[in-house]
């Protein structure tokens, strides 16, 4: 049990450390610098075709004014029909990131104005899934009683309060878990089912369908190897996946799973002789972004793969050497004889046909000719008996 609890607590250190590091990114991006800071203030953003790209701007100006805690310009956005849930590149919306500032009021002001307390960002985090993490009771109580889902799962399959260290705020998740009913072992499966479902789909069908979420861009098989889901990736790749296929930020399944220290889904793709130089759109390969502990492990896969591949061309070239040789032992004609010999019989048969239709002609005119033979044989007999007489019945008279 002591193993447990220090595995739990290792779990939510990590979720906090990644946390911390999709903050500092927040912190850095364009959708958290002041309107005049932004490259290009002043003017407003242009798309290709050259239109202005307001609702990027508003966007970007609403989770600034939210972030800064200025609730007559967040309402101001609002009434102008800024999005409430609108999400930075990360997937974090305003409550998010009002949560985790641990501003309540701000918090109840996006509530009250729609704000979805169980929106999920890139990683599958909800607000209160921050709010667990943050040890930020008041905050959590206020989400569970507008409508917070206890059971919602994140990327790495945990519940808020597989994420709360602080006893009032895992007794106050785990007593909303009894009172809601959910089963926290059926919401960690739930997913995979689901996705277990579509792979077969898929490839009993022979066709996939490539749906993407529409943020981050990622695929069945990157959310499969991120996860975790072994049988749910083989079956993809059995399904024919493209292995390299790239998320928006250039990640391959291979990055994602390397990413979350997914030792099992590194080894499955390896195999599967996925490229492991793969490089995103900031350069990197799956080596650089991957959890320290499995680097190890990443470097023992590219040699097994380099062996594999080499083993695989060797038995290519036999391959391709034996057609070779039956091409030129004339492979062909003995296959251009087979489909004469697959031909023929129809003819065949017609040219029996043939034949039974002359040979019966030929019988009945013979037996024609027979019966006319005949005929003219008995005539003759008995022109023999029966000579005719010139006179016929005068020359008695005569006598």
């Amino acid at each position: 049990m002591a193993e447990l609890e220090h595995l739990g607590g290792k779990r939510a250190e990590s979720a906090r450390a990644r946390r911390a590091e999709q903050l500092r990114r927040w912190r850095g991006s364009l959708t958290e610098q002041e309107p005049a800071d932004r490259p290009g203030a002043g003017r407003p953003p242009q798309t290709r075709r050259g239109g202005p790209r307001v609702r990027f701007e508003d966007g970007a100006v609403f989770l600034a004014a939210c972030s800064s805690g200025d609730t007559d310009e967040v309402r101001r956005l609002l009434a102008r029909g800024a999005d409430v849930d609108t999400a930075n590149v990360d997937g974090l919306t305003a409550l998010h990131q009002a949560c985790i500032d641990e501003n309540l009021d701000m918090v109840k002001f996006l509530v009250e104005n729609g704000a979805s307390v169980n929106q999920q960002d890139n990683e599958g985090w909800t607000p209160l899934h921050a709010a667990a993490s943050c040890g930020y009771l008041n905050i959590a109580e206020y989400f569970i009683n507008h409508g917070a889902s206890v059971g919602i799962v994140n990327s790495e399959g945990e519940v808020p309060s597989d994420l709360a260290e602080e006893p009032a705020v895992k007794d106050l998740l785990l007593e909303h878990v009894r009172k809601q009913g959910v089963d926290l072992e059926q919401s960690r499966k739930e997913e995979e089912q689901q996705m277990l479902q579509d792979a077969r789909q898929w490839l009993n069908r022979g066709k996939i369908e490539d749906v993407r979420q529409p943020r981050s861009g990622a695929t069945a098989l990157h959310v499969a190897a991120a996860k975790g889901y072994s049988e749910v990736l083989r079956l993809l790749i059995q399904a024919g996946y493209e292995l390299n296929v790239q998320d928006h930020d250039g990640w391959t399944p291979l990055h994602a799973a390397a990413h979350w220290g997914v030792r099992e889904a590194c080894s499955i793709l390896a195999e599967a002789l996925c490229d492991m130089d793969a490089r995103n759109k900031l350069g990197q390969t799956p080596f650089d972004v991957a959890d320290e502990g499995l680097v190890g492990h990443l470097e023992t896969l590219q040699k097994k793969q380099s062996v594999l591949r080499s083993e695989k061309e060797t038995r290519n070239k036999l391959i391709e050497s034996d057609l070779n040789s039956k091409l030129q032992s004339g492979l062909f004609k003995n296959k251009e004889k087979i489909l004469y010999e697959e031909e023929t019989p129809k003819s065949r048969e017609t040219e029996e046909e043939g034949k039974e239709s002359s040979s019966s002609s030929s019988e009945e005119e013979g037996e024609d000719q027979a019966s006319e033979s005949e005929t003219e044989k008995e005539a003759g007999d008995a022109e023999t008996l029966h000579p005719p007489s010139a006179g016929g019945h005068c020359s008695s008279e005569g006598r």
